[in-house]
This record gives structure tokens, sequence and C-alpha cells, in this order.
């Protein structure tokens, strides 16, 4: 596995009697396994521009970052956005499966190609509910995808890079459709 490549710095504070201590949270920066097995755009994908080396941030840090993206994007055609899901899905296939062989580490937790896939579809179903439902959508999205209750969790049963994106799609799909009902239904109530 890669080693630790850079260490963020770290603030001390100063406590009641005037002493530093350490901070109780440490960031690190990660090196990709395998550097060098893989084409570097490969990694940069796969990672999500580095958002996935950030330990212990990595896919919720992936995910909030396209929060500011999505809300622009309301503004858009309706089918820009699942049309770049798909595409970023595909390409998510394509690195994970690359990676996957190359190291031989299964569903490899700096991946965060698949949550961010993930996460634009599944915020596609609750468009129409506006920006408002993104947040709620991402922290139960990235709390059900770290539970993976069954049936998610048999989905990491698929091979290769089908099923690195596919156990992050269905936990993104399952709450973003129970958000879109639940939006449904409230809008009904309040008329």
């Amino acid at each position: 596995m890669g080693a630790y490549a850079a260490r963020a710095p770290r603030a001390k504070s100063a406590n009641r009697d005037n002493r530093f201590q350490e901070p109780m949270a440490e960031f690190y920066v990660l090196e990709p396994p395998g550097v060098g097995l893989v084409p570097t755009w490969q990694w940069l994908m796969a990672t999500w521009f580095g958002t996935g080396l950030v330990v212990p941030l990595r896919a919720g840090l992936a995910v909030f970052a396209l929060l500011p993206l999505l809300v622009v994007s309301i503004k858009m055609p309706r089918l820009a956005v699942p049309m770049f899901a798909v595409l970023i899905f595909a390409l998510g296939v394509y690195v994970s499966s690359a990676i996957d062989l190359a190291t031989g580490v299964k569903d490899d937790r700096r991946i965060v190609i698949d949550e961010v896939a993930a996460f634009l579809i599944g915020a596609s179903l609750i468009r129409q509910a506006g920006w408002r439902m993104l947040v709620p959508f991402a922290a139960l999205f990235l709390f059900f995808d770290r539970l993976k209750p069954w049936p998610m969790a048999y989905v990491e049963q698929v091979p290769s890079g089908w099923g690195v994106m596919l156990d992050d799609l269905v936990p993104a799909v399952a709450v973003g459709l129970v958000l879109a009902v639940a939006q449904h239904f409230w809008n009904r109530q309040s008329r």
C-alpha cells in the first residue's frame, strides 16, 4: 500500500495553563497505492482530483465539493446532471477496474469516483425538490453508504469496477427515491 505522502501541518492550541497540546483530529494526504501501475489521469479520476486521498474526509469531501456545482446546475437543462452522472459512472467503472487489476485491492477506500457518480445520479432524482434537499440527501447517502445494510451490502460482491460503482449507486438511488416521494407528499399536503 502507499505510504503517507504528506501530513497536514498541525496547529497547537493553548490549554488553561498556557501549555500547548496537540489537536485531536489529524488529516493526512495519502499516496495512492500502485502509483506508476496505472496512468496518472486514472488516479486523478478515481480519487476525484485527490479528495479520496484526504483522510479521514475522503468520500464526504468529494460529495460536499459537488454541492455548489449542483446548486448552480438547477438552472441548467433537466438532463444535464443525469447525463454527466452517467458519464462519470462509466468512467468510474473503467478506472476502478484498472486500479483493481493493477493493485489487487478491491474497492480501495481512496477511490471516491463511485460516491461522486452515485451522488450525482441520486441528486438527479430529487432535482424537483430544489437545492434545499441536497444537504439532507448528502448526509443520508453518506450514512447509508457507510452502513451498507442488507440488501445494499449484497451488491459489493459484484466483481471489478462494476461492484465498486454499484455498491454506492444502490444507497444513492434508495435515498433519492425516498426523499423524492417524501417531497412529493409534502408538496401535496401543503397545497
